[in-house]
């Protein structure tokens, strides 16, 4: 099952300063994840070509592993990720994502473009909307704090 799922939101902060939330691993982790769970990057190799793990889901638990690479950055204009999700040594999902940020007169409009392919159904392409609806929330609340 396949789907592109389109997301964008503005924020009142300069893109300098969203740019660096994106940037900073310790800063992602804090508005990366749903309220009540948690994310921890092992690697974070923040540059084209550089890897990325992050275990996620339950505190303490952590059933998620997202694995993937950085393919292209551009500093202040866009992120692109490949991201493939497991639980338990199951693949969930695999994903081309792109982040990209705009300046505009009232701060930064970011733009979300998820290409997924759920392994096990609808729910997972859900869980991505889902999450990622969540993430730009929280990104804008953890700007403003």
């Amino acid at each position: 099952m396949t789907a592109t799922i389109s997301l964008g939101a503005d924020f009142e902060h300069p893109v300098s300063r969203v740019w660096n939330a994106f940037a900073d691993s310790d800063e992602r982790v804090q508005w990366g994840v749903p309220e009540g769970e948690e994310m921890v990057c092992d690697i974070d190799e923040f540059r084209p070509g550089g890897a990325i793990r992050a275990r996620c889901g339950s505190p303490g638990v952590l059933e998620f592993v997202s694995t993937g690479l950085y393919f292209a950055l551009a500093p202040e204009r866009h992120i692109v990720t490949t991201e493939t999700l497991t639980r338990h040594d199951e693949i969930l999902s695999t994903a081309i994502i792109t982040w990209t940020l705009t300046a505009t007169p009232a701060g930064t409009r970011v733009e979300l473009v998820d290409q997924v392919v759920s392994f096990v159904g609808q729910g997972m392409i859900d869980g991505h909307r889902n999450g990622h609806d969540i993430c730009l929330r929280q990104l804008g609340e953890f700007l403003s704090s």
